[in-house]
Protein backbone atom coordinates (compact mmCIF):
# COMPACT_ATOMS: atom_id res chain seq x y z
CA UNK A 1 0.00 0.00 0.00
CA UNK A 2 2.84 2.38 0.91
CA UNK A 3 4.64 1.58 -2.33
CA UNK A 4 1.51 2.22 -4.40
CA UNK A 5 0.97 5.55 -2.65
CA UNK A 6 4.54 6.62 -3.30
CA UNK A 7 4.24 5.53 -6.94
CA UNK A 8 1.07 7.57 -7.36
CA UNK A 9 2.65 10.64 -5.73
CA UNK A 10 5.76 10.32 -7.87
CA UNK A 11 3.66 10.09 -11.02
CA UNK A 12 1.46 13.01 -10.02
CA UNK A 13 4.32 15.33 -9.04
CA UNK A 14 6.36 14.28 -12.06
CA UNK A 15 3.44 15.08 -14.37
CA UNK A 16 2.85 18.42 -12.61
CA UNK A 17 6.54 19.38 -12.92
CA UNK A 18 6.54 18.36 -16.59
CA UNK A 19 3.48 20.47 -17.38
CA UNK A 20 4.81 23.46 -15.45
CA UNK A 21 8.23 23.21 -17.11
CA UNK A 22 6.67 22.95 -20.56
CA UNK A 23 4.38 25.92 -19.89
CA UNK A 24 7.34 27.96 -18.62
CA UNK A 25 9.31 26.98 -21.72
CA UNK A 26 6.49 28.12 -24.01
CA UNK A 27 6.24 31.39 -22.12
CA UNK A 28 9.97 32.14 -22.18
CA UNK A 29 10.57 30.92 -25.72
CA UNK A 30 8.01 33.40 -27.07
CA UNK A 31 9.50 36.44 -25.35
CA UNK A 32 11.05 37.40 -28.69
CA UNK A 33 7.54 37.95 -30.05
CA UNK A 34 7.41 41.12 -27.98
CA UNK A 35 10.16 42.67 -30.09
CA UNK A 36 9.47 44.28 -33.43
CA UNK A 37 10.22 41.92 -36.28
CA UNK A 38 13.02 43.26 -38.52
CA UNK A 39 11.23 42.07 -41.65
CA UNK A 40 8.22 44.16 -40.62
CA UNK A 41 10.47 47.18 -40.20
CA UNK A 42 12.01 46.71 -43.62
CA UNK A 43 8.68 46.16 -45.38
CA UNK A 44 6.98 49.02 -43.45
CA UNK A 45 4.20 46.74 -42.24
CA UNK A 46 4.09 48.38 -38.82
CA UNK A 47 0.87 50.34 -38.41
CA UNK A 48 -1.20 52.21 -35.84
CA UNK A 49 0.56 52.18 -32.47
CA UNK A 50 3.93 51.49 -34.09
CA UNK A 51 3.73 54.51 -36.35
CA UNK A 52 6.29 55.04 -39.08
CA UNK A 53 9.23 52.62 -38.73
CA UNK A 54 11.64 55.43 -39.64
CA UNK A 55 10.60 57.65 -36.75
CA UNK A 56 12.36 55.52 -34.18
CA UNK A 57 9.22 54.53 -32.24
CA UNK A 58 9.89 50.80 -32.66
CA UNK A 59 10.39 50.01 -28.98
CA UNK A 60 10.21 46.72 -27.16
CA UNK A 61 6.57 45.52 -27.17
CA UNK A 62 5.65 48.76 -28.89
CA UNK A 63 6.32 50.73 -25.72
CA UNK A 64 2.83 49.73 -24.60
CA UNK A 65 3.48 51.01 -21.07
CA UNK A 66 3.59 54.54 -22.51
CA UNK A 67 0.26 54.17 -24.27
CA UNK A 68 -2.81 55.64 -22.54
CA UNK A 69 -4.95 52.97 -24.23
CA UNK A 70 -3.15 50.23 -22.28
CA UNK A 71 -3.58 51.90 -18.89
CA UNK A 72 -7.21 52.76 -19.57
CA UNK A 73 -7.90 49.17 -20.65
CA UNK A 74 -6.14 47.84 -17.55
CA UNK A 75 -8.19 50.17 -15.32
CA UNK A 76 -11.38 49.13 -17.08
CA UNK A 77 -10.66 45.41 -16.71
CA UNK A 78 -9.68 45.63 -13.04
CA UNK A 79 -12.64 47.83 -12.06
CA UNK A 80 -15.24 45.66 -13.81
CA UNK A 81 -13.59 42.47 -12.53
CA UNK A 82 -13.70 43.67 -8.92
CA UNK A 83 -17.34 44.78 -9.19
CA UNK A 84 -18.36 41.54 -10.92
CA UNK A 85 -16.55 39.35 -8.40
CA UNK A 86 -18.22 41.14 -5.49
CA UNK A 87 -21.68 40.80 -7.07
CA UNK A 88 -21.08 37.14 -7.97
CA UNK A 89 -19.93 36.39 -4.41
CA UNK A 90 -22.87 38.17 -2.78
CA UNK A 91 -25.39 36.35 -4.98
CA UNK A 92 -23.57 33.07 -5.58
CA UNK A 93 -22.64 31.99 -2.05
CA UNK A 94 -26.27 32.10 -0.74
CA UNK A 95 -27.42 30.41 -3.98
CA UNK A 96 -24.89 27.60 -3.57
CA UNK A 97 -25.82 27.15 0.10
CA UNK A 98 -29.52 26.99 -0.76
CA UNK A 99 -28.93 24.44 -3.54
CA UNK A 100 -26.81 22.35 -1.20
CA UNK A 101 -29.05 22.53 1.88
CA UNK A 102 -32.70 23.02 0.95
CA UNK A 103 -35.15 20.97 -1.07
CA UNK A 104 -35.94 23.37 -3.89
CA UNK A 105 -38.48 22.57 -6.63
CA UNK A 106 -36.67 22.10 -9.93
CA UNK A 107 -33.30 21.81 -8.17
CA UNK A 108 -32.00 19.30 -10.72
CA UNK A 109 -32.99 21.54 -13.62
CA UNK A 110 -31.20 24.50 -11.98
CA UNK A 111 -28.01 22.47 -11.51
CA UNK A 112 -28.17 21.26 -15.12
CA UNK A 113 -28.60 24.87 -16.25
CA UNK A 114 -25.48 25.97 -14.36
CA UNK A 115 -23.51 23.04 -15.77
CA UNK A 116 -24.71 23.86 -19.28
CA UNK A 117 -23.62 27.48 -18.95
CA UNK A 118 -20.11 26.35 -17.96
CA UNK A 119 -19.63 24.28 -21.12
CA UNK A 120 -21.14 26.87 -23.47
CA UNK A 121 -18.74 28.93 -25.61
CA UNK A 122 -18.49 32.46 -24.29
CA UNK A 123 -19.48 33.82 -27.70
CA UNK A 124 -22.77 31.89 -27.46
CA UNK A 125 -23.41 33.52 -24.09
CA UNK A 126 -22.86 36.93 -25.67
CA UNK A 127 -25.27 36.15 -28.52
CA UNK A 128 -27.89 34.88 -26.06
CA UNK A 129 -27.60 38.13 -24.10
CA UNK A 130 -28.06 40.15 -27.29
CA UNK A 131 -31.20 38.20 -28.20
CA UNK A 132 -32.53 38.39 -24.64
CA UNK A 133 -31.94 42.10 -24.06
CA UNK A 134 -32.32 43.51 -27.59
CA UNK A 135 -35.69 41.92 -28.33
CA UNK A 136 -38.97 41.33 -26.58
CA UNK A 137 -40.27 42.80 -23.31
CA UNK A 138 -36.81 43.45 -21.82
CA UNK A 139 -35.91 45.58 -24.82
CA UNK A 140 -39.17 47.50 -24.53
CA UNK A 141 -38.46 48.06 -20.83
CA UNK A 142 -35.03 49.49 -21.70
CA UNK A 143 -36.57 51.81 -24.30
CA UNK A 144 -39.06 53.02 -21.71
CA UNK A 145 -36.20 53.66 -19.28
CA UNK A 146 -34.17 55.38 -21.98
CA UNK A 147 -31.20 53.11 -21.51
CA UNK A 148 -29.69 50.03 -23.18
CA UNK A 149 -27.49 47.40 -21.58
CA UNK A 150 -25.86 46.23 -24.81
CA UNK A 151 -22.74 48.18 -25.84
CA UNK A 152 -22.48 49.90 -22.47
CA UNK A 153 -19.44 49.83 -20.19
CA UNK A 154 -20.59 49.29 -16.63
CA UNK A 155 -23.90 47.38 -16.89
CA UNK A 156 -23.07 45.72 -20.21
CA UNK A 157 -19.63 44.42 -19.26
CA UNK A 158 -20.76 43.39 -15.79
CA UNK A 159 -23.64 41.35 -17.22
CA UNK A 160 -21.49 39.80 -19.96
CA UNK A 161 -18.70 38.80 -17.58
CA UNK A 162 -21.01 37.78 -14.75
CA UNK A 163 -22.83 34.89 -16.44
CA UNK A 164 -19.94 32.44 -16.70
CA UNK A 165 -18.15 33.57 -13.53
CA UNK A 166 -21.39 33.11 -11.57
CA UNK A 167 -21.76 29.54 -12.86
CA UNK A 168 -18.14 28.70 -12.02
CA UNK A 169 -18.36 30.25 -8.57
CA UNK A 170 -21.63 28.54 -7.66
CA UNK A 171 -20.22 25.16 -8.75
CA UNK A 172 -17.21 25.55 -6.43
CA UNK A 173 -19.24 26.88 -3.51
CA UNK A 174 -21.91 24.18 -3.82
CA UNK A 175 -19.25 21.45 -3.89
CA UNK A 176 -17.80 22.95 -0.71
CA UNK A 177 -21.12 23.03 1.13
CA UNK A 178 -21.92 19.49 -0.07
CA UNK A 179 -18.70 18.24 1.51
CA UNK A 180 -19.68 19.51 4.99
CA UNK A 181 -21.64 17.06 7.14
CA UNK A 182 -25.14 18.55 7.63
CA UNK A 183 -25.31 16.95 11.08
CA UNK A 184 -23.08 19.71 12.44
CA UNK A 185 -25.76 22.31 11.80
CA UNK A 186 -28.53 19.96 12.96
CA UNK A 187 -26.80 19.43 16.31
CA UNK A 188 -26.22 23.17 16.72
CA UNK A 189 -29.86 23.94 16.00
CA UNK A 190 -31.00 21.21 18.41
CA UNK A 191 -29.01 23.03 21.11
CA UNK A 192 -30.90 26.26 20.44
CA UNK A 193 -28.92 28.01 17.69
CA UNK A 194 -30.78 29.71 14.89
CA UNK A 195 -30.11 28.66 11.31
CA UNK A 196 -28.13 31.86 10.69
CA UNK A 197 -25.97 31.39 13.81
CA UNK A 198 -25.35 27.74 12.96
CA UNK A 199 -24.26 28.77 9.48
CA UNK A 200 -22.07 31.62 10.78
CA UNK A 201 -20.33 29.68 13.54
CA UNK A 202 -20.07 26.19 12.01
CA UNK A 203 -20.60 25.99 8.25
CA UNK A 204 -18.90 29.24 7.30
CA UNK A 205 -15.58 28.54 9.09
CA UNK A 206 -15.49 25.00 7.68
CA UNK A 207 -16.11 26.24 4.16
CA UNK A 208 -13.81 29.28 4.06
CA UNK A 209 -11.24 27.49 1.88
CA UNK A 210 -13.86 26.50 -0.67
CA UNK A 211 -15.40 29.96 -0.60
CA UNK A 212 -11.98 31.46 -1.34
CA UNK A 213 -11.59 28.94 -4.19
CA UNK A 214 -14.92 30.05 -5.64
CA UNK A 215 -13.77 33.66 -5.47
CA UNK A 216 -10.60 32.63 -7.32
CA UNK A 217 -12.68 31.01 -10.06
CA UNK A 218 -15.02 34.00 -10.30
CA UNK A 219 -12.14 36.51 -10.40
CA UNK A 220 -9.99 34.66 -12.93
CA UNK A 221 -12.96 33.72 -15.12
CA UNK A 222 -14.10 37.32 -15.18
CA UNK A 223 -10.59 38.58 -15.92
CA UNK A 224 -10.23 36.13 -18.81
CA UNK A 225 -13.64 36.83 -20.37
CA UNK A 226 -13.54 37.53 -24.08
CA UNK A 227 -16.33 36.19 -26.29
CA UNK A 228 -19.30 37.38 -24.25
CA UNK A 229 -17.86 40.88 -23.74
CA UNK A 230 -16.88 41.23 -27.40
CA UNK A 231 -20.28 40.11 -28.74
CA UNK A 232 -22.41 41.94 -26.18
CA UNK A 233 -20.39 45.13 -25.72
CA UNK A 234 -18.07 45.41 -28.72
CA UNK A 235 -15.04 47.69 -28.63
CA UNK A 236 -14.81 51.26 -27.39
CA UNK A 237 -11.37 52.45 -28.47
CA UNK A 238 -12.61 54.07 -31.70
CA UNK A 239 -15.63 55.83 -30.18
CA UNK A 240 -15.50 59.62 -29.77
CA UNK A 241 -14.95 61.04 -26.29
CA UNK A 242 -18.46 62.54 -26.32
CA UNK A 243 -19.96 59.03 -26.09
CA UNK A 244 -18.63 58.51 -22.57
CA UNK A 245 -20.07 59.79 -19.31
CA UNK A 246 -18.22 62.04 -16.89
CA UNK A 247 -17.84 59.15 -14.43
CA UNK A 248 -16.20 56.97 -17.09
CA UNK A 249 -13.82 59.79 -18.00
CA UNK A 250 -13.04 60.46 -14.34
CA UNK A 251 -12.12 56.79 -13.83
CA UNK A 252 -9.96 56.98 -16.99
CA UNK A 253 -11.65 54.05 -18.70
CA UNK A 254 -13.00 55.90 -21.72
CA UNK A 255 -11.89 54.85 -25.22
CA UNK A 256 -10.58 51.60 -23.74
CA UNK A 257 -11.31 47.90 -24.18
CA UNK A 258 -11.46 44.82 -21.99
CA UNK A 259 -7.86 43.54 -21.91
CA UNK A 260 -8.59 40.25 -23.66
CA UNK A 261 -10.57 42.16 -26.30
CA UNK A 262 -7.66 44.59 -26.58
CA UNK A 263 -5.34 41.66 -27.32
CA UNK A 264 -7.60 40.58 -30.16
CA UNK A 265 -8.11 44.08 -31.54
CA UNK A 266 -4.40 44.94 -31.54
CA UNK A 267 -3.53 41.74 -33.40
CA UNK A 268 -6.36 42.48 -35.83
CA UNK A 269 -4.88 45.95 -36.39
CA UNK A 270 -1.55 44.31 -37.22
CA UNK A 271 0.14 45.25 -33.94
CA UNK A 272 1.15 41.67 -33.17
CA UNK A 273 3.88 42.56 -30.67
CA UNK A 274 1.54 44.90 -28.82
CA UNK A 275 -1.08 42.14 -28.65
CA UNK A 276 1.50 39.68 -27.32
CA UNK A 277 2.50 42.18 -24.64
CA UNK A 278 -1.10 42.60 -23.47
CA UNK A 279 -1.50 38.80 -23.42
CA UNK A 280 1.58 38.49 -21.21
CA UNK A 281 0.16 41.13 -18.87
CA UNK A 282 -3.04 39.06 -18.56
CA UNK A 283 -1.00 35.93 -17.78
CA UNK A 284 0.97 37.74 -15.07
CA UNK A 285 -2.14 39.28 -13.50
CA UNK A 286 -3.86 35.89 -13.48
CA UNK A 287 -0.85 34.19 -11.88
CA UNK A 288 -0.50 36.74 -9.09
CA UNK A 289 -4.27 36.82 -8.52
CA UNK A 290 -4.37 33.08 -7.91
CA UNK A 291 -1.18 33.19 -5.83
CA UNK A 292 -2.58 35.96 -3.63
CA UNK A 293 -5.87 34.16 -3.10
CA UNK A 294 -3.99 30.97 -2.15
CA UNK A 295 -1.93 32.91 0.34
CA UNK A 296 -4.96 34.37 2.10
CA UNK A 297 -6.50 30.98 2.74
CA UNK A 298 -7.74 29.15 -0.34
CA UNK A 299 -6.57 25.75 0.88
CA UNK A 300 -8.42 22.51 1.17
CA UNK A 301 -10.93 23.51 -1.50
CA UNK A 302 -12.81 21.27 -3.90
CA UNK A 303 -12.67 22.04 -7.61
Amino acid sequence: MFGERMLFKSFFYGFAILMFSYSAYLFVSNIDQLSVNQAAVETRELTNVWGDPQTGRNEFAGGFWKDAYFWKSLNLTLIITVITTILVSLAGIPTAYALSTFKIPGKTAIEILFSSVIVLPASSVGLCLIVLLNHGPLFQLQKWMGFRFAHSIFPGMIIASMVLSFAFGVSAWKATFDSINPRFEIVARSLGSSRWRAFKTITLPLSKGGIAAGIILAWTRTMAEFGAVLFFCGTFSELPASRFSDLVKFLKIDQADWLSVAVWSQIEYGNVEYGFALAYVLVIIGFFSVYLMHRIGAKGYIW
